[in-house]
Parts: structure tokens; sequence; C-alpha cells
């Protein structure tokens, strides 16, 4: 289980999404995981099967990741936060191997779809394990998206520093999977 200390110098800090996620309180941990499964379910994916999240610019902020279930070989649909580095489209999981949609691309890393935008393509999935590109990829997330790593992590844009900060607890927790697309 990823459940975490609390430090208030390390990420994730105490109140953030991620760590309220990787609580130890199960009804903490439950409770924040509720609040996302209804936001996707009713907000976010019917709002971008309509079309209408890809028209407003989420398309180039969220993707819709579809995968196989590892238990029922259903399609599930699962809208994740994306960014382009390196010409490579990077998600994280925040639950880290935890989470459902990355038990079943482990399990089925063949069946993926992924819908960006009104862009639609099966991509070759790269899982990154080494913790020194982990921490690079952190470091480049915080520097471009620091009102975002606030929220999801505890980042203090104006006092943080990426160079100093210590990331080791934040790269064990999080698992980050690079999709590239297939060259034809």
């Amino acid at each position: 289980m990823n459940n975490i200390e609390v430090n208030e110098d390390l990420l994730p800090r105490p109140g953030s999404s991620l760590y309220n996620l990787n609580h130890k309180d199960v009804m903490i941990k439950n409770k924040t995981l509720k609040k996302f499964k209804i936001y996707n379910k009713y907000i976010v994916l019917p709002l971008y099967r309509l079309r209408i999240l890809p028209l407003l610019g989420f398309g180039r902020i969220f993707l819709i990741l579809t995968t196989q279930g590892r238990k029922t070989g259903k399609k599930r649909r699962t809208p994740l936060e994306y960014h382009r580095i390196e010409d490579n489209i990077t998600i994280f999981s925040g639950r880290g191997e935890d989470a459902g949609w990355m038990k079943n691309l482990r399990a089925h890393p063949d069946a993926l779809l992924v819908r960006h935008g009104f862009h639609r393509f099966q991509p070759q999935v790269e899982f990154v394990a080494n913790e020194d590109q982990k921490l690079e990829i952190m470091k480049w997330y915080v520097v471009n998206h620091g009102k975002s790593a606030k929220m999801l992590f505890g980042w203090y844009p104006k006092t943080d520093d990426p160079e100093t900060t210590d990331f080791t607890n934040l790269v064990n927790l999080i698992s980050i999977v690079k999709l590239h697309r297939q060259k034809d």
C-alpha cells in the first residue's frame, strides 16, 4: 500500500489531493477517491463524449484513456491529465500501481486507445521506472505547472525550489507512463 508519513517538508504535503489519496486513514482515502470518481463519471466523461470539453480547449489538458478491464475484459474509460514532454504524452498515476487504470494497462498494454481532443490513436506504452528520470519529469512539472502542482501535492511555487526540494517520497508514490505514437 502507498501509505505516507506526515512531514511538512516532504511532498506530498498534508491537505493535497495526492496526500489524501495515499493517506493511512481509509475513510480519508475513500472520500477523496469518491470525489474524483463522481467528477469523472458525471462531468468529464459525458462532456468529452459530447465533444464539448475538446471544443473548450480541455483536450490540451485531459485525455481519455480506454483500457481493457483486467477481470471483466470490458472497455474502461478514464479521464487523465496529460502533458507533452519531448513530443511524448506523459501521464501520472497519483495512486501508483494501485490505480485501476494502471492495473488494466499492465494486464493489457496492447488493448489501449488514447483520445485527446479530437484525435485518437493506439500508443506504444513505456513505463518510467528509473527514479532519476521520474525526478526530472517531476521537476519539469513543478516548473511548468506550479499551480497544478500546488493543488495536487502541496508544492509552494513561491518558496519551493525544484533543485533543493526532496522529491523522494513523491517519486516513490507515483507511477509515470509515456505514450508514444506508433510509426506507420
